[in-house]
């Protein structure tokens, strides 16, 4: 029985990133096809290690902004409102993300800004959720006074 090397990229086979040795027809029929292995060439190495590499660095700068913004909470913005403490203009996702990106010199996307309740009406106190990469969800909060 041939044995060959691969290396995995499919979490539910393995870790990710494992070299493993499988039988030739295993990875030849299913993993190579189903694209849930490569072969371990020296090429395909170091492409996946130059990769990981990448999305390392990324995470960790993903984190260290992450822990910027949390040191902000919470985030105080004034605003003119009516006598029912209504605003007159309504804060969505992308006026957050102005904010953050004109007081706080934080430039992050807009998408990455989740109003649990839909755009901001009332003065308050508000919390949203920040996701900057998949997983990883945070609360931050924001409190809306008035102006006058």
């Amino acid at each position: 029985m041939i044995k060959v090397k691969v290396i995995i990229l499919d979490k539910n086979i393995s870790y990710v990133g494992n070299i493993l040795k499988v039988s030739r027809g295993y990875a030849r029929n299913f993993l190579i096809p189903y694209n849930k292995a490569v072969y371990a060439t020296s090429k395909n190495i170091n492409k996946f290690y130059k990769v990981n590499k990448y999305l390392n660095n990324k995470i960790l700068k993903l984190n260290k902004l992450k822990d910027k913004i949390i040191n902000l909470s919470p985030l105080n913005i004034k605003l003119r409102c009516d006598k029912n403490k209504k605003l007159f203009c309504s804060i969505k996702n992308i006026d957050i993300k102005n904010i953050f990106l004109d007081k706080l010199n934080i430039k992050i996307s807009k998408k990455c800004i989740i109003l649990p309740n839909g755009p901001i009406k009332y003065l308050g106190n508000y919390i949203i959720n920040i996701s900057l990469y998949k997983k990883d969800i945070f609360d931050f909060l924001i409190n809306i006074s008035s102006l006058n």
